[in-house]
């Protein structure tokens, strides 16, 4: 069985710019709400790294901007980066790790801790996907230059 790193159309055989627009929207709106209903799950810092990269992906959908779409994978990659220090705090409780879940029993809160993974995979792919797009697009476009 073969896994594909990349996909041409999103799910529903949807256009990858619609879900990038979504996962932007969604996780920009999900952050705002956490952060005033639990305002002591997110550190300042890892609110202000979300709050970039989002908003670069919705500027960067909205303008078809390879970079800045690109930045939201470095924000895909601290996700996947912090997943294993996730997973042995929440079994040895260390970091506060178990509490930022909302959850008091381990087995909840790993498996939240699983789920948050791997949508952000799938996030990530569509994402992924989608940044090689306007890379090929922009690459493939004739260079215009004046003529005199």
């Amino acid at each position: 069985m073969r896994f594909e790193l990349t996909v041409d159309r999103g799910p529903c055989d949807t256009e990858l710019r619609s879900w990038c627009l979504g996962i932007a929207i969604y996780t920009l709106i999900s952050i705002a709400l956490n952060t005033l209903f639990a305002p002591s799950a997110l550190t300042f810092i890892g609110f202000a790294i979300a709050v970039i990269a989002n908003v670069c992906l919705l500027f960067g959908c909205l303008r078809y901007n390879h970079v800045l779409v690109g930045i939201w994978l470095i924000y895909a990659l601290l996700i996947a980066i912090n997943f294993p220090f996730a997973v042995f705090g929440t079994i040895f409780h260390f970091g506060g790790y178990r509490e930022a879940t909302g959850f008091n029993n381990v087995i909840l809160a790993l498996l939240f801790y699983i789920v948050v993974m791997l949508i952000c995979l799938f996030c990530a792919r569509i994402v992924y996907s989608y940044h090689l797009q306007l890379k090929n697009r922009q690459g493939s476009s004739p260079q215009h230059s004046v003529v005199v």
